[in-house]
């Protein structure tokens, strides 16, 4: 009976000691030349050999990564520290034999937002990458970028310790299990949670609001104190506000983190914006003028909050269980982004954050970007391909057409529901059905959205997602009293018809003033001039599109414009003011949206319909 006993104990003793779950250590304090050491010791494995996988693609990007190039120096150990030797497939990918003796994985990771040899020619999309500048105190952990998993084990759980000095803080939507005043301990339910969750340290400038029934935390890195964190909350707050309406009164989930890192220099990828997660949002945006940089966080936050809906409650089988290493694509971009995109405008004219023009002309402009990605092909196969150099590089044509699709599927759902349900109302039921556990078949989708709504709507996704017919525009707008032309005359304010250019330095300069107007001529712009700031805002090649682009939208006919340039004055560079009045001047325009002066009572009732709350 006492034998008996022994080993029934002891056999629970080898249950209890049983290794479930991963324990990642992450230390900021051993930070060293832009690496950081990461150790992991894992799960009880059962199999002999196993492979140890780092993420190629993640969702949200789109384009391939490849993150095992950011590992150096890796090493499989066993319970007593001694090597297990291991062979390094390809990038991304390390098979180790004599498994089951495997006890702790130990590697370094590199910055992405720094070059390196080995980086490659490959890019890293600022905030979908890793930046470890211990001398400054901050650190953005992209987890996917770190961690890994075993292959056959990513859905155990992980448990994250950071070890960091005392003056900085993290912020993330992870939850924590313990924490001091130098190390955090998060924990995640498997690799698809830990993946979808960036964290950010830095010195605290960390806010948290309640806003319909979330705990809405910002946390900001400003390098020059230019934007902090209170600055975004009160910005964001009245759109967060408007946007828990248009989703039926409350956001569908309990926490939601903005990470937001300010850059004041140039980038390795040239560009700025944020990547999408289902509790939070990363965005690396230059440094410039509170009230500007306050906005573009305003604008891109209006997009990506709304991933909560889509992909978080709204997603395929693809998406559901994201095959890091070799991914197949969804066929519905359409949905993931591009009515992500429209929900982002149609909010703030629906709620009054906008007036309809600026929606038009947020519309207008998208049609025009559609025009220079030239997508021949039905949607749904270009978004399962979208890999493809082909098609990649017509990427950004998911927010632009992506979004015009969304408008026009909205109208219809109104018009052929006699103005029962809209794209919300079908958003709404379809988080019901699905939600964040349950994923929908890709081939399956259409159906479903015409279940819930009319046979002509179930016609519209065949025809213009899964076919190729082009949105009859002036037809669908028309409906809601929006005149469709596909181009007109029309007086626009101008930026002075010069040439623009990058030089040498990664500026923007005058490449040339053949063909200048009048305004550029009034402004004395010359050739070579390099651009410091246009009416107060700083011009570089992250701002200049968006800098110019509000100055089209905001300037009147004969307000005052400054210019600074740094000009060469007898071998000298000078920084030169120049002033001159706005004017405006005759443009030929493409896809003119005009709203109807005397609307019919049916086009009266869609519009109202369609904008009201």
């Amino acid at each position: 009976m006492k034998k008996i006993l022994f080993i029934l104990l002891a056999v629970i003793s080898l249950h209890i000691v049983a290794q479930e779950k991963y324990q990642i250590s992450i230390d900021l304090t051993k930070a060293e030349n832009d690496r950081i050491p990461v150790e992991i010791t894992l799960p009880t494995i059962t199999h002999d050999t196993i492979e140890y996988h780092m993420a190629k693609i993640v969702p949200g990007t789109y384009s391939i990564s490849d993150f095992g190039r950011f590992v150096d120096d890796f090493k499989a150990m066993d319970i007593d520290g001694n090597e297990i030797a291991f062979e390094k497939l390809s990038t991304n990918r390390w098979v180790i034999s004599e498994a089951k003796r495997l006890s702790k994985i130990s590697y370094w990771v590199e910055d992405s937002f720094d070059e390196f040899d080995g980086y490659g020619g490959n890019p890293i999309f600022e905030p979908g990458g890793m930046s470890i500048e211990a001398d400054k105190g901050v650190f953005v952990i992209n987890t996917f970028g770190f961690v890994g998993y075993v292959d056959g084990y990513k859905f155990n759980p992980f448990e994250l310790t950071i070890i960091h000095d005392s003056e900085i803080a993290g912020a993330t939507s992870l939850k924590k299990s313990t924490f001091t005043d130098t190390s955090d301990t998060y924990v995640a339910d498997n690799f698809n949670f830990l993946a979808d969750a960036p964290i950010m340290y830095s010195k605290p400038d960390i806010v948290s609001r309640q806003i319909a029934g979330a705990e809405i935390l910002v946390s900001v890195y400003s390098p020059n104190n230019v934007l902090s964190a209170t600055d975004v909350m009160d910005n964001i707050s009245e759109l967060m506000e408007a946007q828990s309406k248009y989703l039926g009164g409350q956001l569908p989930v309990d926490r939601y983190a903005y990470l937001i890192y300010l850059f004041d220099g140039p980038t390795i990828s040239g560009a700025m914006g944020a990547l999408e997660h289902s509790y939070s949002s990363l965005y690396t945006l230059p440094e410039m003028d509170p009230e500007r940089i306050s906005q573009t966080v305003k604008d891109v936050a209006a997009h990506e909050f709304f991933h909560i809906v889509t992909p978080l409650n709204i997603h395929s089988e693809e998406i559901h269980d994201f095959n890091y290493i070799e991914p197949k694509m969804s066929q519905h971009l359409w949905l993931y982004e591009g009515v992500t995109e429209y929900a982002s405008q149609h909010v703030q004219a629906k709620y009054g954050l906008f007036d309809l023009e600026d929606f038009l002309s947020e519309m207008r402009n998208k049609m025009n970007q559609q025009d220079q990605y030239a997508v021949d092909i039905p949607y749904t196969e270009f978004s399962e391909n979208i890999l493809d150099p082909a098609n990649e590089r017509r990427y950004g044509d998911v927010y632009a057409g992506g979004a015009l699709i969304a408008w026009c599927l909205d109208l219809t759902i109104i018009k052929s529901t006699n103005g029962q349900k809209d794209l919300q109302f079908v958003l709404r039921e379809l988080s019901k059905q699905y939600g964040p556990k349950k994923a929908f078949k890709d081939e399956q989708l259409f159906a479903e959205i015409e279940k819930i709504t009319t046979p002509a709507v179930g016609m519209f996704l065949r025809k213009y997602i899964g076919g190729t017919e082009s949105l009859p525009y002036q037809e669908i707008l028309g409906w809601a009293g929006i005149d469709y032309s596909p181009e007109s005359n029309e007086m626009v304010i101008t930026a002075g018809k010069f040439s623009p250019a990058l030089n040498e330095n990664q500026e923007i300069y005058v490449a040339s003033i053949d063909g200048m107007n009048d305004f550029g001529k009034d402004l004395d712009l010359q050739q070579g001039d390099v651009f410091v700031e246009w009416n107060g805002s700083a011009v570089t090649i992250e701002t200049f599109s968006d800098v110019i682009q509000s100055y089209y939208s905001e300037a009147e006919e004969g307000d005052k414009v400054t210019v600074i340039v740094k000009r060469e004055v007898k071998g000298k560079t000078k920084e030169v003011k120049l002033k001159a009045k706005a004017q405006k001047v005759e443009s030929s325009q493409k896809h003119s949206l005009v709203v109807i002066d005397n609307p019919s009572v049916d086009q009266q009732k869609i519009k109202s319909l369609w904008l009201s709350e």
